[in-house]
């Protein structure tokens, strides 16, 4: 039922708008982000005051994003790209968790203005004329079963002499329909279970038929680190120095790898990627994790489809189809700007190392987060199979992500495109 167009006009009706903020903003939607809760709250409470004339973009950006009243709208759309955010986290948030609410909160297009909406009450459904019930003993069955309609009162003796009779249903059918019913409902959800767990084993699993640990290789802190850090660095600049900074992206793409290969009881191993020699990868399974800052990942993804290519306008490049730019980040533009990352997903035979290579990187460390949780869910990898012949994921695969950045953070992975070799 779609919601009303609805003001506020009393101190309870306001209270039931503030609790479905509250509800909003403690949702996963919005409490792992900064801007888009300080920024919805803003707008409702000054739609709640009657002052929603004064939403104006530099407004906004003033008292929520501490602007200079002066500041340059054009060069900074920090509030534009917060609202484009917050209406995709509310649409998502009222169609994830698909509350029952009284009331709804939106952003509509093209204004900063909010807007509060009220379900419709339900009608009452037509009163239902069923013959007796049955025992009480047999009320787990009654939903399975189709009743009878009761006839009229002024034909009753009409059409029990016309028609013959139906005789109802004896109990132990009754309680046999309803558990044959029960167990089909029940085997349905478990082949589900069983099918969204083997879409996270069906990554894993050649990976783990290896024999040792799997070798998690990560991306250091710097993209211009090509040599192993000198013998005599001072542990001093050792500690201070790009050789021993990981960032919180890959720490974090890191916790997810360690936790799902943990899940099957196999062993793992950390290295970064400037002190990892080919003799090390070879005949192993390994997991490379970050793109531009991994040599590793930039060197075995070479001769792939799609792959990691650096420069000011870093991109990744479809080698079938090398005009499309669409997949790129600009490197030169301030970071507080950057809207969006992408990445590459993919697991193969690695013939120049000899071994099975699940590759985990973005552009930026955005798109390596979003990649390792991509690969941490059923309901992503499940996404795979629509792009995907039957039965391809089991082989070798790559998959290209995109993932909106907001306030410094990651947002949720979208697949793009899927090849497999």
């Amino acid at each position: 039922m779609k919601p009303n167009p609805w003001t506020p006009r009393t101190d309870t009706e306001r209270s039931l708008v503030e609790q479905e903020l509250d509800a909003i903003l403690a949702s996963l939607h919005f409490r792992n982000s900064k801007r888009c809760p300080a920024f919805l709250r803003y707008v409702v409470m000054k739609g709640l005051d009657g002052k929603s004339g004064q939403l104006k973009e530099r407004t906004i950006g003033v008292d929520v994003f501490d602007r200079d009243p002066d500041y340059d709208t054009n060069a900074d759309p920090v509030v534009r790209v917060s609202a484009g955010e917050v209406r995709k986290r509310i649409a998502q948030y009222y169609h994830e968790v698909a509350r029952e609410s009284e009331i709804q909160i939106a952003l509509p297009v093209g204004s900063y203005a909010p807007e509060f909406r009220k379900r419709l009450a339900r009608s009452k459904p037509a009163p239902d004329r069923r013959p007796e019930p049955f025992p009480e003993s047999f009320d787990l069955v009654q939903p399975f079963l189709l009743a009878e309609r009761a006839p009229d009162a002024d034909t009753s003796e009409t059409r029990q002499s016309d028609a013959p009779q139906k005789r109802p249903l004896h109990p132990p059918i009754r309680v046999l329909i309803g558990l044959l019913l029960a167990l089909t409902s029940l085997g349905a959800y478990f082949i589900y279970q069983e099918k969204s767990a083997n879409q996270v084993n069906q990554l894993w699993s050649p990976l783990l038929q290896a024999p040792g640990p799997v070798l998690v290789v990560i991306g250091s802190g710097s993209l211009e680190l090509k040599t192993p850090e000198p013998p005599e660095t001072t542990f001093y600049n050792h500690m201070v120095g790009p050789y021993h900074h990981c960032s919180v992206a890959v720490a974090v793409a890191l916790a997810r790898v360690a936790s799902d290969i943990q899940k099957y009881d196999h062993g793992y191993a950390v290295k970064e990627a400037s002190t990892t020699s080919l003799e090390d990868l070879r005949g192993r399974s390994a997991v490379l994790v970050a793109g531009l800052n991994n040599p590793w990942t930039l060197r075995l993804t070479e001769p792939l489809r799609f792959r990691l290519v650096k420069g000011p306008l870093a991109r990744v490049e479809d080698t079938r189809n090398p005009q499309n730019t669409a997949w790129t980040v600009d490197f030169s533009q301030p970071f507080s700007s950057v809207s969006a990352d992408y990445g590459i997903v993919a697991r193969y035979h690695d013939t120049y190392t000899n071994g099975n290579v699940l590759i985990l990187a973005g552009l930026g460390p955005y798109g390596t987060e979003a990649a390792s949780e991509f690969v941490s869910s059923k309901q992503y990898l499940a996404q795979i199979e629509r792009l995907l012949p039957a039965g391809a994921r089991e082989g070798n695969f790559e998959a290209v992500i995109r993932t909106d950045v907001v306030g410094g953070q990651a947002g949720p992975p979208h697949l793009l495109a899927a090849y497999a070799f």
